[in-house]
């Protein structure tokens, strides 16, 4: 899971992609947002309809939202994707000058590209006088003169909602198509003006060779000569999702009446399974508020998928893990000496010269065949030993009933909650040659089995020649952490846990451990040693 540079990349710092690295940095999600910093709203100077936000700066919501999802760890990078491709279990991100970043999981929140009809003065003056949304920026205009620029038919619904903002409301319906005679009445019904004309230029106080009339700010020229005075006008213009990027990802498509874009759920899954989406790069028509919802789901959707996904990946390395060490049982008639492991053996000596632990109940995780369980079954504890390798189990039985001893053995998951609780519970050397193996979660599930008063001995292998000892199958032993590294992950309650011992000893190692060695060797174990109170 490690293997890549993110857990999400989110293509886009708007509302939508800054929703969703909230979501994910909240989340625990190595998340990185990569944005070319040139977002839609760049030209408005405040935003409206956002609850909480009414007036506020596109800029300054930008910057918040940057601020918030920095403080959960989110990383931020101003670069152009170029392209995304597939890599083995996950994606490949292209930026611009080749540098290249891998993630488990993308999120487009790139929105749209507005593309304004080829008229002078118009793109100019885009989101001041030159608007798109009447629920945007109908309340700041309310009363005044608004001109409507139809680019398409769809256009006859942005010239009707207009009228309810203001009573002088013309309409430049060239684009639109011939109107019918249903619709010519309904727009005379209401007061809108028509004029059928093309429009030629847009123009406003900053031109100097154009005086408004009538106080108005700007003004409309037509092919015929016209010129409509205006105070702001509304258009939409042709809209395209900035969605380039993942052309090679080949990504389901909606087609609709404003164009193509990236087809998603509910929850802003798309046609590929590692890729979501949000904003107005799959919802054209959505606002801040709609934009930020979208985010904000896929965030938790992209989060709930990454979950499934270790805990399937989680699940397959467990099994692998069991396979590997059943495997190393089953390839030889013995894989240890059969003796007690000797720190372990010091230690629980000494406890019991100490007067502090007598002989009652045992569990030794891992107990592999048998050799510390039945060493404390003959000193009379009542012991149960639990290892994954059902060879190994088999073994430790077949010990038992040739030594005459009473001992419990299990094979299975050495964290079973039914194994119940026992006064002292061992585990020795418990690791795996796996890497991405974590002894912590299984200690944690070894305290749930100590009863209270009870013990927890943790003996691990901290150092020394690459031999296992007491083996006759040498091989080296991963390296393990020390008792104070492990302590402090284990993060234990001070009110339930007392820490009895927490050592570092060294002892000889045994001749078949380092048979070339021009001197004895030694080995180091780790000692953790804690009492759970009563």
């Amino acid at each position: 899971m490690q293997n890549f540079d993110h857990d999400v990349v989110i293509v886009g710092a708007g509302p939508a992609g800054l929703s969703a690295a909230q979501m994910l940095g909240r989340a625990r999600r190595r998340t990185l947002v990569v944005d070319s910093d040139s977002p839609r709203n760049r030209f408005a100077e405040h935003m409206h309809a956002v609850v909480g936000f009414d007036g506020t700066a596109p800029a300054e919501l930008r910057r918040r939202g940057r601020d918030e999802a920095g403080a959960y760890g989110v990383g931020f990078r101003t670069a152009r994707v170029e392209r995304v491709g597939e890599i083995d279990g996950g994606l490949e991100v292209v930026l611009a000058g080749d540098e290249r970043l891998t993630t488990r999981a993308l999120l487009i929140a790139t929105g749209v590209t507005d593309r304004l009809p080829d008229i002078p003065g118009l793109a100019e003056r885009w989101g001041r006088t030159v608007l798109h949304c009447p629920y945007c920026h109908g309340w700041e205009v309310r009363d005044r003169l608004i001109g409507v620029l139809a680019t398409s038919p769809m256009s006859l619904h942005q010239i009707e909602l207009l009228r309810q903002w203001s009573p002088d409301v013309v309409a430049f319906t060239a684009a639109a198509g011939e109107l019918s005679d249903d619709v010519r009445e309904r727009l005379r019904a209401r007061g809108i003006r028509t004029v059928a004309s093309p429009v030629v230029a847009v123009t406003g106080p900053d031109d100097a060779a154009e005086e408004a009339d009538g106080g108005a700010i700007g003004a409309v020229l037509t092919a015929d000569g016209q010129r409509v005075a205006i105070d702001a006008i509304f258009t939409g213009g042709l809209l395209e999702p900035q969605d380039g990027f993942v052309a090679e990802l080949d990504l389901a498509r909606t087609d609709g009446p404003v164009g193509s874009f990236i087809a998603v759920d509910a929850a802003g899954a798309t046609s590929h399974p590692l890729v979501w989406a949000a904003g107005n790069v799959a919802a054209p028509m959505a606002n801040v508020p709609l934009s930020m919802g979208a985010g904000s789901m896929a965030g938790a959707a992209i989060n709930g998928a990454l979950v499934a996904r270790d805990a399937a990946a989680a699940v397959e390395r467990r099994r692998g893990h069991a396979a590997d060490w059943e495997a190393r049982y089953a390839e030889t008639d013995r894989a240890w000496s059969g003796r007690v492991n000797e720190t372990t053996s010091t230690v629980i000596a000494e406890l019991e010269a100490a007067g502090s632990l007598t002989p009652t109940t045992a569990l030794d995780l891992g107990c592999g065949e048998g050799g510390d369980a039945l060493w404390l079954a003959s000193r009379g504890w009542s012991v149960t030993g639990v290892d994954l390798s059902p060879t190994a189990v088999a073994r430790a039985r077949a010990a038992a009933r040739e030594a005459q001893l009473e001992a419990t053995f299990v094979a299975g998951e050495i964290d079973a909650a039914e194994l119940g609780e026992f006064d002292l519970v061992t585990t020795s050397f418990l690791h795996s040659w796996d890497p991405g193996f974590s002894r912590i979660p299984l200690l944690r599930a070894a305290l749930r089995h100590v009863a209270p008063g009870g013990r927890l001995l943790v003996v691990s292998h901290v150092g020394g020649p690459p031999a296992e000892p007491e083996s006759s199958v040498a091989h080296e032993h991963p390296a393990l952490a020390t008792p104070a590294e492990e302590r402090a992950a284990l993060d234990l309650d001070p009110a339930e846990w007392v820490v009895e011992r927490e050592e570092i000893r060294e002892r000889p190692a045994r001749a078949e451990s380092s048979p070339a060695a021009s001197a004895p060797a030694h080995l180091l174990d780790g000692v953790l040693l804690l009492r759970r109170l009563p």
